[in-house]
Formats: C-alpha cells, structure tokens, sequence
C-alpha cells in the first residue's frame, strides 16, 4: 500500500511539475539535444507507469537555417519513452519515440545536400572525427540516444530551395530504430501523391533495410524496395501531371547496397550497386477493354549508382515480352546536362509480340490476324530527342494472315543505323494474285504448257523508312505495285483502318505512298501519285460503277488531286482535272477546284445511275466517302454544306427530255449549300443560248434561271413529231424562271416566270391565216410573217401569250393563247387594223382559232366583234 501511495503521490507531483515552466524548459531543452534541432511544442504530460513517457501535444521541429525557415518536421502528438537505465544513472535519455500524424519536408539545397544528412546520427567511432557541416547552424547538440522512431499515417514533402515539389509521401508508417551505434534499420510504407492530380491507386511502396547515419552517406547500407499494384494511368500522372491513355498494372522490386570505405574517397563512398525488376502486365489504351493477349513486358536491370557523379550505369540490361529478348547495356546522367544511352547487343523480336502491342492501342483490329517474323540483330541510340548511334537489324522471311485474304509472305529485309540514320530497306509485302482462267473445255496439253509459261502479275507492296536523328525528319514510303488492290483493302480493314468507306474499288494500282515528320508526329506530311488503269470504281448511291480506263491521283502537302485521262460515267466518256485548292483542314469546309470534259450528258441516263428518286438518303451515303469520313450521322445537306467547289464543266451533247444542247460549257461553283452557274452557252436549234442558273437546296430547293435565246431555228425545236413539218423562222428572247421542290413532279408544279419573244421570218404550212380571217372560212396554204414580238408568261403547267405582234408586209397579226406542257394548246390569231401604208385596206371582221393537239390541231373561223379590231 506504501509503495501504491509513493507511486500515486508521484505521478501527482510529476503532473503539476511537468506544467511548471522549470521543467517545461528542462524537458524540451532534452527534446533539442535528442533530435539536434530547435524544438516547440504544446502541452506536456508524463507517466510513469507501466513506462516512463513523455506525451507532447503538436511538436514542430525547426529546421537548419541553412535550409529554410520552414519546419522539419511536426506531428500531432508525440509520444517518447524514458529510459530507466538513464535515470538509474542520472541521465535524462529518450528510448522510442512515436509520432502521429508527421509531416516532415526533406529540402535540397543549391549545394546538393539534404537536410536530414546531419540528423541520424553516426556510428560513435566516428562521432568524434566527423567535423559540423558547412552551412549548419545546430542550436544544441545531439545526445544520440535516440533508439526507436515510428511514424503513423505520416506525409514527406520535397522542397528544392525555397520551391516545393509536387510530388510527397503520404499514410506513411513504419519505423527507423537503432540497431547498433550509427546503424539504422528501416521499415516504411508509404503511397505516392501529387497535387493537383486525382489518383486512384498508386499502390504501396514498401522500403525495408538497415542504412548508417545520413551523415555517413547512408553507408554502410542495404534497401529493398517493393511496389506493386500500381496503375500505369497513375504512373503517369505521378510523372507528368497528365493521363497519357495508358492503362495497365506495374509490380517493382530492386535493391540497393554500399559497402564501409575510407570517408576521404568520397567518388567511391558514393558508389551504390542495385538490382531492379519491372513488371507491367494488361498494358492496353484507356478506351479499349482488357484482352488476354495484352502485351507484358519485364524489364531488369543490375548496375550501380554514382552519388557525387550522378551516373548511373547498368551493366546488365533484360527486356523481356512473351517471345522476345533484348539484351545489352545502359549509362544515365542526372546532372546537366542529362543524357542517357542505350546499347542492345542481341536483339531477337517476334512480330507477335510487336502485333500484340499494336492491337493493345489500335481498335477494330481483326482476332484473325496474325505475322509470323523474327527480327534480330543489335543497336545503339541516346538522348532526347533520340538518337541513333549504330547498329543493324534484320529480318527473315515471314508471313501475314488477315479475314478473306490468302497468306502473305514477308519477304527477308535489312536495317542499318550509320551517321544518325536509321534506314529499313527491303521490307515486301507479296499478295497472291490470280492466274489466267482458261474456259471449261478447252485445256489442252499446249494451253496447260502456255498457262504455266505465264507469269503471275505483280502484285506487292514495298516498303521504306528512314529517321534522321540528326535533322529530326523522317518518313515512311509505300511502293505499290499491284496487279489487285482487294488484297491491301482488306488487309487496311483488318488492321482497323478501312479506307474504302463508301466506295469499292476494283483493278491493279501502281505509285508511291509517302509520310514524312519533322520535330514530332504531329508535322505529319502526306504524299504520293498512283495510277489506276483498267479498274471499275463502286460508290455508294450510285447504281452503276464508273469505269477507269487511265486515271492519275496525286497528294501533296495536304492536296489531293486527280487528272482523268479516260473514264466512263453518267453515260459518257470523261476526261479533266480535280483538285484540291487548299491544305486539309477537319474543320473548314473542303475546296475543290474542277475542270471535266464529258462527251454526253442525258439527263435520262443520269436518273438511271442516281434513281430512284424515292431513295432520298443516296446523297448521305455518297458524300462520306467523297469527304473522307467513314461514319457521317449527319444528314445529307450537312454533309452537302462542307463540300466548296468550283470549276468548269463541258460536255459536246446534252439531253434533258426533248431538248438537246451542244457545246456546252459553263463555270460551276458550290458553297455553303448553293449552287451557281455562270456564263453557261451552249448550241441550240440552229442557235444559241446563255444563260445562269442560282440553285439553293436548304432548307427547301428552289432553283432560279435567266436565260437569253438567240436566233434559234423554230423548226428544230422538238415539241411535236411533225413540228418541222409546220414551222420555220428564228427566234430570240429572253426567259427569267424559278420553280423549288424535289422532283419532275414538283418542280413542274411549282415552275413559273416570263420572257421576251423576237420572232423572224416566220412561217406556218397548213393553212393560210389572213385569207381565212378575211373570207371567214378555213383556207390551206402558207402563212408569212416578216417579225413578231411580245411577252410571254409561264405557270401552272402552260406558257402564255397576251399579246404577239406578228407583222407582215401588208397586216399584223396578233396571238393570243396558251400551250400547255402535255403540247395541246388554244391559240386564236386575230388581224388589226391596217397601218398607214394600207389604209384602203379594211380589217378582217373573222379571228382564227387552233385547238387540240399542236400536232393535229383543230381549226376554226369565228367572227369578232368591232372593238376587238382596234390597233
């Protein structure tokens, strides 16, 4: 009971002399000389039993001047146990510390040194020889009895002078206790972090070893490092600060020792040995869904570290993929300027594995695909951007498989690197081609002898690539010769690039192919001609294929351009020029400037290729392909409103229904969903005709035409079967009409406008129109006049005419009437009054009237009235 009452009265009495300011001062002076560094702290309290403690409320641990005015380290609560060895000897020593809760800044300063390299004590051997860094300005000195420091969800800050770091440590735990006098073993957890970056899972890294005072460099030591179920996304976030679309799981462990050496070889006391091992499995890109086949890679290394120097060398380098090896060498710089180097001495790769890397960041590729190749051989490249030193590869022959495709074969190639080139030459591609079929019946001994004679027709693609290290270009070149491009589509389409969207093309193909690159991928220029002979040409909406008799393609710098020699379309044989008047650009409208030739045009012919016209999405299918887009939702006229043309266009005939025009040309243009044609002349009946034309299809068509006629023979026009049989004379004028809708139909619904009519020479055979008005009875015979003008009006399916003055040498004539577009008419010719030089002559009191077909029309005389005989 004494002994219970003595330890009760004591835990009293040390409970109030611990908030006295004596022992306050006393118990942080000892705090200072434990950790070296000036101390401030909250409330104190200390018991006794089981253990002597100290418990300190939110600690902060000021750091050396020399490296800021920011603290060292703070926690929460600190908890230290007393040692009873060191009051059993009149000794105040600190045991195990515990800290919640810490922060601690690790801070490198322009010198190169840490903070924490004078905080763990040395071995006492050494304590007493180990002159005070430079620059330190301890406030007290260390007792080093420190035996145990254990950390609990804790955070490391890095600062480099006065600027803080982005990345840190954070839930920190573990200890760093005191094996030996100057040895330190070490066990700490800790995960990444970055501000102002969302990670998810960093994984654990797990530090374990037993290390010397950092005054001591850290030596003697010897760390393991383990760090596994990391996210690739969130390496890269730690490294960049950007999600790069890599997705994957990466597992590292490595190692690390130094060996004891004299403290004055300071170039070989920072010499470190380590082994490392990375592991990176399921590596595919952020929008593509795991596969079993995704690509794994396995990197070691085991080389040393050079403290002072910065350098790093691994001796031993291994990458190693499911079926393939590198093996080689590797040096690293960390001091400016960086640099590292790279040397595999045995190279052995199998296309496998570089397929299945491929298909990890590449959709839409084929499961049948497959290449079968080994590449081997040994290079040597260094710094940032990359640079080729030298070495060679080469390749065997090997073959490529694809859906709907006969096996490829890979022909063997070679690679060099010489002067900061990186050159692949000799890389084919053989397709299979098709031999010449005989008929059935008719192999016989000779034909079979003259089948196999023949050879097969070339059909192969080549490639070449170059890289200039040293001028920072590049590029890639394709040599077609193929005898048929169907290989080569498919083989685009199971690589998940199809290029025939909307279109198929079949026949040979032979040109070049070109991709060069400057200082980055994104300066990506495109090049090339091919010419296509002998092929027919399928696109979406239309019925028919064109035909391709001689065709030249040609891009550059972002043009695109074709020079028809011969080809067959529409019902007529082309020939021209298409290009592209401007650099390719995603978000501006394409230009496109044209100058084609047809032979014939019928409009009839076209509804055959187009039609039929109850099919109104043609137009939607069409355009994707003619803009380079393999998926449009949009609808037709949006895709129709990026389309810019112009050009001019020339054709020897063309139809539409009756009327047939020659030597047609006319200056097109097409922008923003309207039309224009301007300057059209063409050839018609004997005359001329020019005329311009403002279409707008959005958001309803409407079309508007002004046209002026000049001399036109009245007896080509082809309106009726016997037409020329009636008529003769020329006639000119002028027509202004609009009509909207979609259709034959609507369109001549809606058509409607006027004009100005010039008659000359004009003759009707059949019946003579100023005898019968005269005598009031129908006579046959020849109606002349000499001129004739008027207006004229069109609508509601018929044309107009008011009043047609038609004069002869002696009386007028006036026409009045209609005719409606199915060519049935009412027309009635009435004679005015005389004109001055026949003023004897009295006016006809009978009209003429034409009714019926205009072909076989139906005539009559009626008498009029005297009011209808005024001039």
């Amino acid at each position: 009971m004494l002994v219970v009452a003595l330890l009760i009265a004591a835990q009293v009495s040390v409970s109030f002399l611990v908030k006295t300011h004596r022992v306050r001062a006393y118990l942080i002076t000892h705090l200072q000389r434990a950790f070296g560094r000036p101390v401030q702290a909250g409330d104190l309290s200390v018991q006794i039993l089981p253990v002597p403690e100290l418990e300190v409320e939110a600690v902060t641990i000021g750091e050396d001047p020399g490296f800021g005015h920011e603290y060292f380290l703070r926690a929460e609560r600190m908890t230290a146990s007393i040692r009873w060895s060191g009051l059993l000897h009149r000794h105040f020593e600190f045991g195990t510390m515990s800290l919640r809760r810490p922060s601690l800044i690790l801070v490198r300063n322009a010198a190169g040194r840490w903070n924490l390299e004078d905080w763990l004590p040395p071995a006492r051997a050494k304590a007493d020889v180990t002159a005070p860094t430079a620059g330190s300005s301890r406030t007290a000195e260390s007792t080093h009895h420190l035996q145990k420091i254990e950390f609990d969800e804790g955070r490391i800050n890095f600062k480099v002078g006065d600027e803080k770091g982005p990345f840190a440590f954070t839930e920190v735990s573990g200890s760093v206790e005191q094996e030996s006098p100057g040895r330190w073993e070490l066990r700490l957890e800790a995960q990444p972090w970055r501000s102002g970056v969302t990670l998810q899972s960093t994984g654990t890294l797990q530090v374990a070893g037993d290390v010397a005072g950092t005054s001591a460099r850290l030596q003697p030591a010897q760390l393991r490092l383990h760090w596994d179920k990391v996210s690739l996304a969130d390496l890269f976030r730690l490294a960049t600060g950007n999600d790069s679309g890599v997705r994957g799981v990466l597992a590292v462990d490595a190692s690390a020792r130094a060996g004891a050496v004299a403290a004055s070889a300071e170039a070989e006391s920072s010499q470190w040995r380590f082994q490392l091992e990375a592991r990176a499995t399921q590596i595919h890109r952020w929008d593509l869904t795991e596969r079993d086949d995704n690509p794994r890679i396995n990197v070691k290394l085991n080389g040393s570290w050079n403290l002072a120097a910065a350098e790093g060398r691994a001796e031993d380098v291994r990458v190693e993929l499911p079926r393939s090896n590198l093996n080689g060498s590797a040096v690293i710089k960390a001091r400016s300027p960086a640099s590292w180097e790279v040397q595999f001495k045995s190279l052995s790769l199998r296309t496998e594995d570089l397929l299945a890397w491929y298909r990890a960041f590449q959709p839409d590729i084929a499961d049948e695909v497959a290449v079968a190749e080994q590449i081997t051989g040994s290079l040597r490249a260094s710094g940032w951007p990359l640079t080729w030193e030298d070495g060679t590869i080469a390749g065997g022959a090997g073959t490529l498989r694809a859906p709907g495709l006969s096996a490829a074969r890979i022909e063997p190639f070679h690679g060099t690197v010489r002067n900061g080139k990186f050159s692949l030459e000799g890389p084919r591609v053989r397709f299979a081609a098709e031999m010449p079929r005989q008929a059935a019946g008719e192999k016989t001994e000779r034909g079979a002898t003259k089948a196999r004679s023949v050879a097969a027709p070339e059909n192969s693609v080549e490639v070449a690539l170059l890289h200039d290290s040293v001028a920072h270009q590049g590029g890639v070149r394709l040599n077609l010769h193929l005898a048929d491009t169907s290989p080569l589509f498919k083989l685009a389409a199971a690589f998940g690039h199809k290029v025939n969207s909307g279109w198929e093309y079949t026949g040979g193909a032979s040109g070049t192919a070109s991709w060069n690159w400057g200082n980055s991928f994104k300066e990506m220029h495109h090049g090339g001609s091919v010419d296509l002979t002998k092929a027919q040409l399928q696109v979406a909406g239309l019925n028919q294929p064109l035909k391709i008799e001689e065709t030249h393609l040609e891009w550059k710098e972002g043009r695109r351009g074709a020079t028809v020699g011969k080809a067959e379309a529409f019902g007529a044989q082309w020939s021209g020029t298409i290009s592209e008047a401007g650099p390719m650009d995603a978000t501006a409208p394409h230009t496109w400037r044209f100058q084609l030739h047809a032979d014939h045009l019928d409009a009839a012919e076209l509804d055959r290729w187009f039609g039929p016209r109850a099919r109104p999405n043609w137009l939607q299918r069409l355009l994707p392909s003619l803009l380079g887009k393999s998926n449009a939702p949009a609808r037709a006229s949006e895709l129709l409103r990026q389309v810019s043309a112009e050009g001019e266009l020339t054709t020897d005939t063309l139809s539409a229904e009756k009327i047939k025009l020659a030597n047609v040309r006319a200056a097109l243009s097409l922008r923003n969903l309207e039309l224009h044609v301007r300057g059209a002349d063409a050839d018609w009946a004997g005359g001329s005709i020019h005329c311009e034309v403002q279409a707008a299809f959005f958001p309803l068509p409407k079309y508007e035409m002004s046209a002026e006629v000049e001399r036109v023979n009245l007896a080509q026009l082809p309106w009726t079967p016997r037409w020329a049989e009636r008529w003769s004379g020329t006639a000119s004028g002028k027509i202004h009409l609009t009509t909207g809708g979609v259709g034959r139909e609507e369109l001549l619904k809606q058509l409607a406008g006027r004009g100005e009519l010039k008659l000359n020479k004009v003759e009707w055979r059949g019946w003579d129109v100023e005898s019968s008005a005269e005598s009031g009875a129908t006579r046959a015979g020849v109606s002349r006049w000499a001129r004739g003008q008027g207006e004229f009006e069109i609508g509601e399916r018929e044309l107009r005419f008011d009043a047609i003055r038609l004069n002869a040498s002696h009386r007028v004539t006036q026409l009045a009437g209609k005719i409606g577009f199915d060519m049935s008419g009412n027309l009635t010719f009435q004679l005015l009054a005389p004109d001055r030089r026949n003023a004897k002559k009295m006016p006809a009191t009978h009209e003429f009237s034409v009714s019926g077909p205009l072909d076989t029309p139906k005539v009559a005389v009626r008498p009029v009235s005297a009011a209808q005989t005024r001039p």
